[in-house]
């Protein structure tokens, strides 16, 4: 199958043609570029499209900075043909972002996890499956730059070029191994996770590594510092980390620095684009240490509720058998452990063995069934026996008082 010269669309007009001839085509390979290195809010830069059009593959890259791309949503919505993306999570978010959320998506990323691969990046698949290698040196490209050079769309074609090729071959042997609803299922939880909210609804502050270990002024100095930079990183329009680190704030936050020399003394605090922030550091903590502590509906974040030591040992006997179980039937099955049971569904099982593990039989199997990701096929094939793993964990706790 030849490859069809390559169209850039820049006007409304020229998007409306390629989404009229994409719509016929029986799937259609999907890729963004953003500038999220370079720019304090990410802003979607490109969107290519590669679909069958006869006997070739036609490649669209849309210039999403001098087109909206709205008008692509019927096509990579419900409505329009399959969707084959590689590690869809974060193009999923900046197209709904633009008013063209995706539905129908297969990610060849968690169809080669499902198959145990070990290296599951697009340049690894490619040259595993395909034997085709792709140069990936302008993976950190700020591709908000124009016009764009011949090489730079020379590489965005390449991340579609491929996909519908590799979709079929990692389609091919999940059919082979009987696996075809689990990784469809896994790709459905992905995108809706994609599109929902967070996993970690924590304000960004609390987030940061070691800021539970602060004491109440501390934590309260952080969450200001936080700000000030968002504020630097907002008006130099870069993002915040390169302002200045986390670890940087945290080591404000540990020493409260109340002059200019005490901010100095911390590396990086007063470097590079720092520097001219000394003071903003110093009416941080000035506010920080005001406030005393962070917001009343933050403090709960700080005062983490603890498990008991009969829920603990639950929890320690339920990930062993869980483990157990889960090789033993990826073994019998011969397929990869996550075919058997993803690992966001373990995390959500060991929970509801705390929360519900004092509960009837009825309560755990529900609560089982609305686990996210599961799956009607694995919940029809192992709900009975993980809510009795949730059963023997229950049983094996041991006596006393919960403390």
């Amino acid at each position: 199958m030849s490859s069809a010269a390559l169209v850039l669309v820049e006007r409304d007009a020229d998007l409306a043609r390629l989404v009229e001839r994409a719509a016929r085509a029986d799937a259609i390979a999907v890729d963004v570029e953003a500038n999220g290195l370079f720019a304090y809010r990410p802003r979607l830069c490109t969107v290519q499209l590669a679909f069958r059009e006869g006997d070739r593959v036609a490649v669209g890259i849309v210039d999403a900075l001098r087109v909206p791309v709205a008008p692509l949503a019927p096509l990579l919505g419900a409505a329009g043909p399959p969707k084959v993306l590689h590690d869809l999570t974060f193009d999923a978010r900046m197209l709904a972002e633009a008013g063209a959320p995706l539905a129908a998506a297969r990610d060849t990323s968690v169809a080669a996890r499902m198959l145990g691969r070990a290296a599951t990046g697009l340049g690894a698949l490619l040259l595993s499956e395909l034997g085709v290698k792709v140069d990936k040196q302008l993976q950190q490209h700020d591709w908000a730059r124009r016009p764009l050079a011949r090489a730079e769309l020379s590489y965005l074609a390449d991340d579609v070029l491929h996909l519908l090729p590799l979709d079929a071959r990692l389609a091919e042997q999940g059919r082979a191994l009987g696996i075809e609803d689990e990784i469809a299922e896994e790709c459905a939880y992905k995108l809706g996770a994609a599109l929902g909210p967070p996993r970690d609804p924590r304000p960004a502050y609390a987030r940061i590594k070691g800021a539970q270990a602060l004491d109440p002024e501390g934590r309260a100095i952080l969450r200001r510092l936080v700000d000030a930079r968002a504020a630097a990183a907002a008006a130099a329009d870069v993002p915040a980390f390169k302002i200045v680190a986390n670890e940087v704030l945290l080591e404000l936050a540990r020493r409260k620095p109340a002059r200019a020399d005490d901010v100095r003394a911390v590396r990086g605090a007063a470097a590079g684009r720092a520097a001219p922030l000394i003071e903003a550091w110093l009416r941080a903590a000035l506010q920080g240490r005001a406030d005393g502590d962070v917001p009343e509906e933050d403090r709960a974040l700080f005062q983490p509720v603890r498990p008991s030591r009969r829920e603990l040992a639950a929890r320690r006997a339920l990930e062993g058998r869980l483990t157990a179980w889960r090789r033993a039937e990826a073994k019998a099955r011969s397929v990869d452990e996550q075919v058997v049971l993803p690992g966001h569904c373990a995390q959500d099982l060991l929970t509801i063995a705390l929360a519900e593990g004092h509960a009837g039989d009825a309560a755990v199997a529900a609560a089982i069934a609305r686990i996210p990701g599961l799956g009607a096929r694995r919940l029809a094939r192992y709900g009975r026996a993980l809510a009795a793993l949730v059963a023997a964990a229950r049983e094996s706790e041991p006596p006393g008082p919960a403390v």
